[in-house]
């Protein structure tokens, strides 16, 4: 009896091992986002349930913004807005603050 308690704590620890941390890649390549190579990221968060979610925060000196913006397709003064990546549905929303940037990228 203790050793199917043993064996089924190893199962269930193994089951509640976290998944990999997402990688700013992952995030860029799902948001269809192309980084200026003078940004340099400092936050990356994901989520996910029925919809996807990405999170990155970064610093990036304020003349590269645009540079960041024209270079991930977004229309000219539009900090939002949903287009189709690798055939998925992706809502974008980008807020600047100084020199601090937040990606927010999710399907729905």
């Amino acid at each position: 009896m203790k050793a199917l308690l043993a064996v089924l704590a190893l199962l269930l620890a193994g089951c509640a091992t976290p998944p990999p941390s997402p990688t700013p890649e992952d995030a860029f390549r799902f948001g269809g986002i192309s980084m200026p190579a003078s940004g340099k990221v400092l936050e990356t968060q994901y989520d996910r349930g029925i919809d996807s979610r990405y999170v990155v925060v970064l610093t990036l000196p304020a003349e590269d913004v645009p540079k960041l913006l024209e270079g991930s397709n977004f229309a000219p003064g539009v900090l939002n807005d949903d287009r189709v990546v690798n055939g998925r549905h992706v809502y974008r929303r980008v807020t600047v603050e100084g020199t601090t940037v937040r990606l927010e990228m999710f399907t729905t």
